[in-house]
């Protein structure tokens, strides 16, 4: 939850994806399942899921799909290379186990295959994001040195810090919505939320979560692409189907690529599924 929070309702990601509670979406063939089984249809926006479901739901998707893909594809027993592993894995699907830096793992160099990790998977739609940057780096840390961080709780995954706050004000005022940009959650701000929030369906609420962070972005992706369009009608870009892991090391790793290999585009924080599922999610699952 330290990176991306549990909201219940679902919504979709930046890449399009609807996802729903901490990371969940069809592309999980063990959430599918579940989800299927208890509603006879695919998730939906506006669907939603309770606390209660998640925390027995979470465990079983982990261990049953990325911690099992981990033990398939690198076979480690030391049990916090397995824990950074499934983090990578859960994160961008069960194809990361197949990039340079797992490789590299099995082949038991693991400073190498920490090195390689930090600088995979850290960019989308050619911007540098911090917050992969950051989960790529205490993934690494995790699998070389066994740090699972100091935090003794669950961080709140909502945007209050000052940079944060700029940083989804100057988002709603690009986007139209009038307010000052100064990095304070005033009265104006909230508002502007609030009426983001009710464009585009999400719970209208005021606080910048997950959600509405995702649809932020996908909101200024989709303005972008449009004045893109009107200024060269004939331009084309992206990532085609043949990008490889060394694409990704060069820093053109798309989000929405991140369901290579039939994996799910599910982002947790490695500290929610360390700390909040410690004992539960690792420490089983690893091979004897």
């Amino acid at each position: 939850m330290d990176h991306e929070g549990c909201p219940l309702k679902a919504y979709r990601c930046p890449a399009g994806v609807i996802t729903i509670g901490p990371g969940f979406t069809m592309r999980s063939k063990v959430f599918a399942a579940w989800w299927r089984a208890k509603y006879g249809r695919g998730l939906r926006l506006g669907d939603t899921i309770s606390r209660t479901d998640v925390d027995v739901l979470l465990p079983k998707v982990f261990n049953d799909e990325y911690g099992a893909a981990v033990n398939a594809k690198i076979g480690t027993t030391v049990q916090h290379e397995y824990d950074g592993s499934g983090s990578m894995a859960y994160n961008c699907g069960t194809g990361a186990l197949n990039w340079t830096w797992a490789k590299l793992l099995k082949a038991r160099d693991v400073p190498g295959a920490a090195k390689r990790l930090r600088t995979t998977a850290v960019t989308a739609n050619g911007r540098r994001l911090a917050g992969l940057v950051r989960r790529r780096r205490e993934e690494a840390e995790l699998i070389e040195h066994g740090n699972y961080g100091q935090i003794r709780s669950v961080p709140s995954s909502v945007s209050s810090r000052t940079d944060e706050v700029m940083q989804y004000q100057k988002q709603l005022s690009a986007l139209g919505y009038e307010l000052v940009v100064d990095g304070v959650a005033g009265k104006n701000t909230i508002k502007a939320v609030k009426s983001f929030q009710r464009n585009n369906d999400l719970t209208v609420d005021g606080i910048v979560g997950p959600a509405t962070r995702a649809a932020l972005i996908r909101a200024l992706d989709t303005k972008r692409g449009k004045q893109a369009a009107a200024a060269a009608p004939t331009a084309a870009g992206g990532m085609g189907a043949g990008s490889t892991d060394a694409a990704v090391q060069s820093g053109d790793f798309l989000l929405s690529v991140a369901l290579w290999g039939g994996g799910a585009l599910l982002a947790v924080g490695i500290i929610f599924l360390i700390l909040r599922y410690r004992g539960v999610i690792t420490g089983k699952r690893v091979p004897t």
